[in-house]
């Protein structure tokens, strides 16, 4: 290593790290942007888990049907069931249709509560309905 290099070496060393000055606003202003993009973020995982999470959800049912119902015709109905199913999702998603209808058609058929009053569940379903008529 030869004196000038040794000389540029030591200066790197010596050298303070760089600083900026901003402002409160301007801070404020930089953790909010960056508030607003990590909830964008987590909403659009939360929109891909929930999607993810009714695939799994469909296989107990197709299982059922697979067993109990269709054991000679499944391979033909369930893709369409399954599509079905999708399609359905997709519709709610849209808000073509209303998952109040869909529940209390379900109650209807089957002879159960699905969804007790005061429940987290409620409560998202009617904020969801409350939205919906906005």
């Amino acid at each position: 290593m030869n004196r000038a290099e040794r000389r540029r070496t030591d200066k790197r060393r010596s050298e303070r790290p760089k600083s900026v000055t901003i402002t409160m606003d301007e801070l404020e202003k930089i953790r909010k942007f960056e508030a607003r993009k990590a909830k964008e973020l987590m909403m659009s995982k939360n929109a891909e888990l929930a999607n993810e999470i009714l695939k799994m959800m469909l296989v107990i049912p197709t299982n059922v049907l697979i067993a109990d119902f269709w054991p000679k015709s499944a391979r033909k109905k369930i893709p369409e069931f399954v599509e079905s199913c999708m399609s359905l999702y997709e519709a709610w998603e849209k808000g073509v249709v209303a998952m109040d209808e869909m529940q209390k058609l379900t109650e209807e058929y089957a002879g159960i509560k699905l969804v007790d009053k005061g429940t987290p569940t409620d409560t998202a379903l009617k904020e969801r309905a409350r939205k919906e008529l906005r």
